[in-house]
Protein backbone atom coordinates (compact mmCIF):
# COMPACT_ATOMS: atom_id res chain seq x y z
CA UNK A 1 0.00 0.00 0.00
CA UNK A 2 2.55 2.18 -1.52
CA UNK A 3 2.97 5.62 1.16
CA UNK A 4 -0.11 4.95 3.04
CA UNK A 5 1.96 5.59 6.15
CA UNK A 6 3.58 8.60 5.51
CA UNK A 7 2.88 10.17 8.58
CA UNK A 8 5.69 9.61 10.27
CA UNK A 9 8.96 13.92 8.47
CA UNK A 10 23.98 36.24 11.54
CA UNK A 11 29.83 39.23 13.28
CA UNK A 12 29.83 42.77 12.81
CA UNK A 13 28.68 45.28 9.86
CA UNK A 14 26.05 47.93 9.33
CA UNK A 15 22.41 47.70 9.34
CA UNK A 16 20.22 49.17 6.58
CA UNK A 17 16.72 49.33 6.39
CA UNK A 18 15.09 46.72 3.91
CA UNK A 19 12.31 44.46 3.15
CA UNK A 20 11.91 41.50 5.79
CA UNK A 21 12.41 38.03 4.66
CA UNK A 22 9.27 35.75 5.42
CA UNK A 23 8.22 32.24 4.35
CA UNK A 24 5.50 32.91 2.07
CA UNK A 25 3.66 29.23 3.48
CA UNK A 26 4.05 26.92 6.13
CA UNK A 27 4.69 23.48 5.02
CA UNK A 28 4.08 19.82 6.64
CA UNK A 29 6.30 16.82 5.20
CA UNK A 30 5.40 13.53 6.08
CA UNK A 31 8.40 11.16 5.14
CA UNK A 32 9.04 7.45 4.66
CA UNK A 33 11.53 5.72 4.19
CA UNK A 34 11.69 1.52 3.26
CA UNK A 35 15.41 -0.52 2.67
CA UNK A 36 13.89 -3.48 1.26
CA UNK A 37 16.53 -6.13 1.92
CA UNK A 38 14.74 -8.98 0.33
CA UNK A 39 11.07 -10.51 0.11
CA UNK A 40 10.75 -11.10 3.59
CA UNK A 41 13.21 -8.38 4.91
CA UNK A 42 12.25 -4.71 5.71
CA UNK A 43 13.65 -1.03 7.60
CA UNK A 44 11.38 1.26 7.43
CA UNK A 45 11.60 4.98 8.76
CA UNK A 46 9.09 7.40 9.65
CA UNK A 47 9.20 11.41 10.47
CA UNK A 48 6.89 14.60 10.05
CA UNK A 49 8.91 17.80 9.63
CA UNK A 50 6.70 21.35 9.76
CA UNK A 51 9.15 23.42 8.31
CA UNK A 52 12.32 21.83 8.92
CA UNK A 53 11.19 21.18 12.47
CA UNK A 54 10.57 17.56 13.25
CA UNK A 55 7.42 17.11 14.72
CA UNK A 56 6.97 13.14 14.80
CA UNK A 57 8.50 10.10 14.16
CA UNK A 58 7.38 6.77 14.15
CA UNK A 59 9.27 3.48 15.71
CA UNK A 60 8.36 1.01 12.86
CA UNK A 61 8.93 -2.04 15.08
CA UNK A 62 5.84 -1.27 16.83
CA UNK A 63 4.06 1.50 14.61
CA UNK A 64 4.09 3.79 17.34
CA UNK A 65 3.96 7.27 17.06
CA UNK A 66 6.33 9.27 18.85
CA UNK A 67 5.54 13.34 19.71
CA UNK A 68 8.55 15.23 19.45
CA UNK A 69 7.33 18.31 20.26
CA UNK A 70 5.34 19.51 23.29
CA UNK A 71 2.74 20.66 21.23
CA UNK A 72 2.66 17.63 18.40
CA UNK A 73 -0.10 16.14 20.10
CA UNK A 74 -2.52 18.81 19.37
CA UNK A 75 -4.78 18.46 15.73
CA UNK A 76 -6.39 15.71 17.07
CA UNK A 77 -8.53 13.90 19.46
CA UNK A 78 -5.93 10.74 21.78
CA UNK A 79 -8.90 8.42 20.09
CA UNK A 80 -8.13 9.96 16.54
CA UNK A 81 -4.41 9.48 17.29
CA UNK A 82 -4.89 5.96 18.39
CA UNK A 83 -7.11 5.35 15.28
CA UNK A 84 -4.04 6.65 12.89
CA UNK A 85 -1.52 4.22 14.51
CA UNK A 86 -3.82 1.59 14.03
CA UNK A 87 -4.05 2.49 10.34
CA UNK A 88 -0.37 2.93 9.85
CA UNK A 89 -0.12 -0.51 11.41
CA UNK A 90 -2.47 -2.63 8.80
CA UNK A 91 -1.03 -0.42 6.41
CA UNK A 92 2.64 -1.53 6.92
CA UNK A 93 2.04 -5.37 5.71
CA UNK A 94 0.03 -4.12 2.71
CA UNK A 95 2.44 -1.99 1.93
CA UNK A 96 5.20 -4.21 1.71
CA UNK A 97 3.30 -6.98 0.44
CA UNK A 98 2.37 -4.44 -2.88
CA UNK A 99 6.30 -3.34 -3.00
CA UNK A 100 7.36 -6.90 -3.19
CA UNK A 101 4.97 -8.36 -6.04
CA UNK A 102 5.41 -5.03 -8.20
CA UNK A 103 9.41 -5.99 -7.72
CA UNK A 104 9.50 -9.98 -8.07
CA UNK A 105 7.10 -9.40 -11.21
CA UNK A 106 10.26 -7.39 -12.92
CA UNK A 107 13.06 -10.26 -11.27
CA UNK A 108 13.11 -9.08 -7.71
CA UNK A 109 16.17 -6.31 -8.21
CA UNK A 110 16.90 -6.22 -4.12
CA UNK A 111 18.64 -4.75 -2.54
CA UNK A 112 16.34 -1.46 -3.59
CA UNK A 113 14.88 1.87 -1.02
CA UNK A 114 11.59 3.67 -1.69
CA UNK A 115 10.95 7.18 -0.27
CA UNK A 116 7.57 8.68 0.21
CA UNK A 117 6.74 12.00 0.87
CA UNK A 118 3.25 13.71 1.50
CA UNK A 119 3.47 16.94 1.54
CA UNK A 120 1.21 20.13 2.07
CA UNK A 121 1.15 23.69 1.84
CA UNK A 122 -0.58 26.37 3.27
CA UNK A 123 -0.64 29.63 2.38
CA UNK A 124 -0.73 33.07 3.86
CA UNK A 125 -4.13 33.88 2.00
CA UNK A 126 -5.66 30.61 3.66
CA UNK A 127 -5.60 28.48 0.14
CA UNK A 128 -3.38 25.24 0.25
CA UNK A 129 -1.69 22.36 -1.81
CA UNK A 130 -1.32 19.12 -1.38
CA UNK A 131 1.41 16.88 -3.04
CA UNK A 132 1.91 12.94 -3.15
CA UNK A 133 5.18 10.85 -4.63
CA UNK A 134 7.48 8.37 -4.35
CA UNK A 135 10.62 7.38 -4.98
CA UNK A 136 13.13 4.60 -6.49
CA UNK A 137 16.72 4.68 -5.57
CA UNK A 138 16.54 7.98 -4.92
CA UNK A 139 15.28 9.06 -8.25
CA UNK A 140 11.28 10.03 -9.00
CA UNK A 141 8.86 7.22 -9.71
CA UNK A 142 5.20 7.40 -9.05
CA UNK A 143 3.07 9.99 -7.81
CA UNK A 144 -0.58 11.01 -7.32
CA UNK A 145 -2.71 13.28 -8.24
CA UNK A 146 -4.64 14.55 -5.58
CA UNK A 147 -7.57 15.97 -7.94
CA UNK A 148 -8.44 13.00 -9.66
CA UNK A 149 -7.26 10.18 -7.23
CA UNK A 150 -5.02 8.67 -9.26
CA UNK A 151 -1.75 7.35 -9.45
CA UNK A 152 0.77 8.42 -12.01
CA UNK A 153 4.02 6.86 -13.66
CA UNK A 154 6.51 9.62 -13.52
CA UNK A 155 8.79 7.20 -15.60
CA UNK A 156 8.04 5.40 -19.00
CA UNK A 157 9.66 1.82 -18.17
CA UNK A 158 7.53 -1.38 -17.69
CA UNK A 159 8.33 -0.90 -14.18
CA UNK A 160 6.88 2.11 -13.28
CA UNK A 161 3.63 1.57 -15.83
CA UNK A 162 2.92 -1.90 -14.24
CA UNK A 163 3.23 0.20 -10.50
CA UNK A 164 1.04 2.33 -11.61
CA UNK A 165 -1.79 -0.17 -13.03
CA UNK A 166 -1.53 -2.06 -9.53
CA UNK A 167 -1.91 0.72 -7.40
CA UNK A 168 -4.73 2.62 -9.92
CA UNK A 169 -6.82 -0.89 -8.80
CA UNK A 170 -6.28 -1.02 -5.24
CA UNK A 171 -9.22 2.02 -4.43
CA UNK A 172 -8.56 1.46 -0.46
CA UNK A 173 -4.76 2.95 -1.22
CA UNK A 174 -6.58 5.56 -2.83
CA UNK A 175 -9.28 6.20 -0.26
CA UNK A 176 -6.36 6.73 2.66
CA UNK A 177 -3.70 9.08 0.37
CA UNK A 178 -6.50 11.32 0.42
CA UNK A 179 -7.49 10.87 4.23
CA UNK A 180 -3.69 11.76 4.96
CA UNK A 181 -3.78 14.51 2.83
CA UNK A 182 -6.74 15.82 4.34
CA UNK A 183 -5.96 15.38 7.87
CA UNK A 184 -2.04 16.87 6.77
CA UNK A 185 -3.83 20.55 6.16
CA UNK A 186 -5.49 20.52 9.20
CA UNK A 187 -2.71 19.18 11.45
CA UNK A 188 -0.98 22.29 9.84
CA UNK A 189 -3.38 24.77 11.23
CA UNK A 190 -3.48 23.25 14.71
CA UNK A 191 0.27 22.97 14.69
CA UNK A 192 0.72 27.05 13.79
CA UNK A 193 -1.66 28.11 16.41
CA UNK A 194 -0.09 25.73 19.29
CA UNK A 195 3.58 25.18 18.37
CA UNK A 196 3.48 29.36 17.36
CA UNK A 197 6.70 29.85 19.79
CA UNK A 198 9.18 26.88 18.26
CA UNK A 199 8.05 28.06 14.65
CA UNK A 200 8.79 31.68 15.50
CA UNK A 201 11.91 31.52 16.78
CA UNK A 202 14.81 33.88 15.37
CA UNK A 203 18.52 33.63 15.28
CA UNK A 204 20.30 36.43 13.48
CA UNK A 205 23.12 35.56 11.34
CA UNK A 206 26.94 36.15 11.67
CA UNK A 207 28.72 36.94 8.59
CA UNK A 208 31.99 37.66 7.32
CA UNK A 209 33.40 38.42 3.93
CA UNK A 210 37.19 37.68 2.92
CA UNK A 211 39.33 36.60 -0.28
CA UNK A 212 40.67 33.38 -0.91
CA UNK A 213 44.14 33.00 -2.45
CA UNK A 214 44.68 35.94 -3.45
CA UNK A 215 46.87 35.78 -7.67
CA UNK A 216 50.31 36.27 -7.40
CA UNK A 217 51.21 40.31 -8.24
CA UNK A 218 50.93 40.59 -11.86
CA UNK A 219 48.88 37.75 -12.67
CA UNK A 220 45.87 38.65 -14.35
CA UNK A 221 43.29 35.71 -12.82
CA UNK A 222 40.19 37.86 -10.72
CA UNK A 223 39.61 37.96 -6.81
CA UNK A 224 37.73 35.58 -5.46
CA UNK A 225 35.32 37.29 -2.92
CA UNK A 226 33.99 34.78 -0.22
CA UNK A 227 30.58 36.27 1.64
CA UNK A 228 29.79 33.53 4.82
CA UNK A 229 26.99 33.64 6.59
CA UNK A 230 25.94 31.06 8.99
CA UNK A 231 24.17 30.30 12.69
CA UNK A 232 20.34 31.69 11.07
CA UNK A 233 16.78 30.78 11.21
CA UNK A 234 14.60 30.21 9.70
CA UNK A 235 15.50 28.94 6.80
CA UNK A 236 14.53 31.93 4.14
CA UNK A 237 17.47 34.20 3.88
CA UNK A 238 18.67 36.37 0.97
CA UNK A 239 22.33 37.14 0.29
CA UNK A 240 23.35 39.75 -2.53
CA UNK A 241 26.65 41.25 -3.69
CA UNK A 242 26.86 45.35 -4.15
CA UNK A 243 29.39 46.94 -6.30
CA UNK A 244 29.67 50.69 -5.52
CA UNK A 245 26.78 50.20 -3.69
CA UNK A 246 24.39 48.97 -6.44
CA UNK A 247 23.17 45.07 -6.78
CA UNK A 248 25.40 42.61 -8.47
CA UNK A 249 23.02 41.16 -10.95
CA UNK A 250 23.15 37.22 -11.84
CA UNK A 251 25.54 35.65 -13.83
CA UNK A 252 28.88 33.78 -14.17
CA UNK A 253 30.77 36.38 -11.82
CA UNK A 254 28.40 35.14 -8.70
CA UNK A 255 27.93 31.91 -7.54
CA UNK A 256 26.16 30.32 -4.46
CA UNK A 257 26.62 27.03 -2.14
CA UNK A 258 23.10 27.38 -1.18
CA UNK A 259 21.69 26.91 2.14
CA UNK A 260 23.24 24.20 4.22
CA UNK A 261 21.90 22.48 7.72
CA UNK A 262 24.29 23.31 10.52
CA UNK A 263 24.54 20.77 13.60
CA UNK A 264 22.53 23.20 15.77
CA UNK A 265 19.37 23.65 13.60
CA UNK A 266 20.72 26.80 12.23
CA UNK A 267 22.05 27.49 8.64
CA UNK A 268 24.82 28.88 6.64
CA UNK A 269 25.67 29.41 3.13
CA UNK A 270 28.77 30.67 0.88
CA UNK A 271 28.33 33.46 -1.56
CA UNK A 272 31.25 34.29 -3.80
CA UNK A 273 31.99 37.37 -6.58
CA UNK A 274 34.55 36.80 -8.67
CA UNK A 275 36.11 40.28 -9.15
CA UNK A 276 39.28 41.80 -11.53
CA UNK A 277 42.22 42.77 -9.77
CA UNK A 278 42.82 46.33 -9.25
CA UNK A 279 39.30 47.70 -10.74
CA UNK A 280 39.21 50.61 -8.24
CA UNK A 281 35.60 49.36 -6.95
CA UNK A 282 34.12 48.95 -3.80
CA UNK A 283 32.12 45.71 -2.72
CA UNK A 284 29.92 44.46 0.05
CA UNK A 285 28.15 41.71 0.87
CA UNK A 286 23.96 42.41 2.30
CA UNK A 287 22.36 39.87 4.29
CA UNK A 288 18.56 39.78 4.14
CA UNK A 289 16.96 37.97 7.03
CA UNK A 290 13.81 38.16 9.05
CA UNK A 291 15.82 38.17 12.45
CA UNK A 292 17.28 41.55 11.73
CA UNK A 293 13.23 43.07 12.19
CA UNK A 294 13.07 44.40 8.41
CA UNK A 295 16.71 45.84 7.97
CA UNK A 296 19.68 43.88 6.06
CA UNK A 297 23.29 43.44 7.38
CA UNK A 298 26.23 44.81 5.28
CA UNK A 299 29.22 43.90 5.09
CA UNK A 300 32.33 45.68 3.18
CA UNK A 301 35.07 43.85 1.76
CA UNK A 302 38.00 45.98 2.77
CA UNK A 303 40.88 45.77 0.42
CA UNK A 304 43.37 47.59 2.25
CA UNK A 305 43.08 44.58 5.03
CA UNK A 306 42.75 41.47 2.81
CA UNK A 307 41.59 39.69 6.27
CA UNK A 308 41.31 35.72 4.98
CA UNK A 309 41.49 33.10 6.76
CA UNK A 310 45.14 31.79 6.50
CA UNK A 311 46.22 35.62 8.01
CA UNK A 312 43.16 34.87 10.67
CA UNK A 313 44.87 31.82 11.61
CA UNK A 314 48.29 33.09 11.83
CA UNK A 315 47.31 36.06 14.12
CA UNK A 316 45.54 33.84 16.60
CA UNK A 317 49.16 31.78 16.77
CA UNK A 318 50.84 34.59 17.82
CA UNK A 319 48.45 35.50 20.42
CA UNK A 320 48.56 32.62 21.62
CA UNK A 321 52.31 32.28 21.47
CA UNK A 322 53.03 35.70 23.07
CA UNK A 323 50.69 34.25 25.82
CA UNK A 324 52.45 31.32 26.87
CA UNK A 325 56.11 33.33 26.82
CA UNK A 326 54.57 35.37 29.30
CA UNK A 327 53.29 32.19 31.76
CA UNK A 328 56.74 31.67 31.47
CA UNK A 329 58.75 34.17 32.24
CA UNK A 330 56.09 34.67 35.26
CA UNK A 331 56.80 31.06 37.00
CA UNK A 332 60.53 31.24 36.35
CA UNK A 333 60.77 34.92 38.66
CA UNK A 334 57.72 33.43 40.67
CA UNK A 335 60.56 30.35 41.34
CA UNK A 336 63.20 32.73 42.21
CA UNK A 337 61.73 34.43 44.47
CA UNK A 338 60.36 31.64 46.51
CA UNK A 339 63.91 30.02 46.51
CA UNK A 340 65.60 33.34 48.56
CA UNK A 341 65.47 32.15 52.20
CA UNK A 342 65.04 34.92 54.80
CA UNK A 343 67.76 36.77 55.70
CA UNK A 344 69.11 36.45 52.25
CA UNK A 345 68.80 38.94 49.33
CA UNK A 346 67.97 37.99 45.93
CA UNK A 347 70.72 38.00 43.15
Amino acid sequence: MLLALLLLPWAWGALAASPPVTPASVTLRLLHIDVFHNASSTDMQGMALLGDLETHSMDCSTCEIRFLQPWARQGLTPKQWQDLQLLIHRSLFSFSRTVNTIAQHHGGGYPFVTQGSLRCDLHLNGTSRRFCDAGVNGEDFISFDADTGKWVARRGDKLALYAQDVLNQDKSTASVIQFLLRTCVNLIKSFVQHGNESLERQERPVAVVFARAPPPAGTPAPVLLICRVTGFYPRPVRVAWLQDGEEVGPGGRLNSSGILPNADLTYQLRSSLAVGPGAGHSYACRVQHSSLGGRSLLIPWEQSRPWGPGLAVGITLGVVAVAAVAVVLWRSRRRDYQDVRPGQSSP
